[in-house]
């Protein structure tokens, strides 16, 4: 494994981060990972060398219920050699219905849900914690207040933002350098080589303000292994029990015209080197150096977790490397 500091931090993490949004969460009737496969992908990750963990209050069935097997599974092992990170903002069933406080990112939400996922987790703090939405609803000099009294209790060590219009996040880091409060080190958009839309000016941010990547979906849902096929009329042909195979949104979201060319080029790559074309595409996220770049991996099994984690072994040449940029139709800057 390699490793990394983490943006603008004094933290080091690996450079693949495992998420668990997988953990007990149901899909057309279908649970995605139990339990027991939860705690052996925790094995299979810590064995891999990796030491940074993400998650959020509402992954699993019912919500909180990742955080709790993340939590029986630290029980075990010593929470200072692992980096947690976890997230706020939607609305938490954990309890039972949700009531009108029990999402966005006012204080009262705020206070209770980290309350929670500390009790769930089984540790006094987390390395990280994400807002997972902009709230439209609540000033953000209120929301960054709040998670700047976490940070100074020593519930929290940084802050994160997930998926926003780059505008927010600018307006957010504002708001912190003007009234002292603090900033976002991480954020968690969606981003990876099949994706060539709304992530432009994101990026721009994070690179300008040395705020590291840690982009969820990198291989686009499955696309960029390589399983799916297209048939002669544009359809998609997934493999049986894919996310392809389990959700209608799959072909919209990521099986564009861009995304089969992009596809087409990583595979050409992953020949060249006698690696997958997953692999291929960890590592061209990896490789993004105007920011560091941590991809999330979401591995349903040790042995998909293995061939993830060979990406690290991987080094792609420039040409390599712009060839998956052209494909992209990216600028100057890498970027579509």
């Amino acid at each position: 494994m390699e490793y990394t500091t983490l943006g603008n931090t004094g933290t080091t993490v690996s450079k693949l981060c495992f998420g668990t949004w997988r953990f007990g969460r149901e899909t057309g009737g279908i649970v995605e990972t139990e339990r027991e496969e939860a705690h052996e992908l925790l094995d299979a990750a810590w064995d891999q060398g990796i030491n940074f963990i993400d998650t959020a209050n509402v992954y699993g069935d019912p919500d909180g219920t990742s955080e709790e097997w993340i939590g029986e599974w630290l029980a075990d092992h010593d929470r200072e050699d692992f980096v947690i990170a976890s997230k706020v903002y939607f609305p938490f069933d954990g309890w039972g219905e949700p009531g009108p406080n029990d999402s966005g990112l006012g204080r009262k939400h705020i206070r209770a849900q980290i309350e929670g996922t500390l009790e769930r987790l089984g540790t006094d703090y987390l390395d990280l914690y994400y807002i997972h939405r902009w709230d439209e609803n609540t000033p953000i000099r209120e929301t960054l207040r709040t998670l700047t009294e976490l940070v100074r209790e020593g519930k929290v060590n940084y802050l994160g933002a997930s998926s926003m219009a780059a505008w927010k996040l600018t307006k957010a880091l504002w708001t912190s350098d003007v009234e002292g409060l603090e900033r976002f080190d991480v954020t968690q958009p969606m981003f990876n080589a099949a994706k060539t839309d709304d992530v432009g000016d994101y990026l721009d941010v994070c690179a300008d303000q040395d705020i590291a990547v840690c982009p969820y979906s990198p291989l686009a849902g499955g696309f960029l292994t390589g399983k799916y096929e297209r048939e002669a009329d544009g359809t998609v042909v997934a493999p049986d029990g894919s996310r392809g195979s389990l959700t209608d949104l799959f072909e919209d979201r990521y099986t564009s015209a861009t995304a089969w060319e992009v596809l087409e080029a990583v595979e050409s790559v992953a020949d060249e080197l006698d690696a997958t074309p997953a692999q291929v595409s960890l590592r061209w996220l990896m490789a993004q150096d105007r920011f560091t770049c941590v991809p999330i991996v979401g591995a349903r099994t040790p042995d998909q977790l293995a061939e993830n984690v060979g990406a690290v072994d991987l080094e792609l040449s420039d040409e390599q490397f712009d060839r998956i940029d052209d494909a992209r139709g990216a600028d100057d800057g890498g970027y579509r």
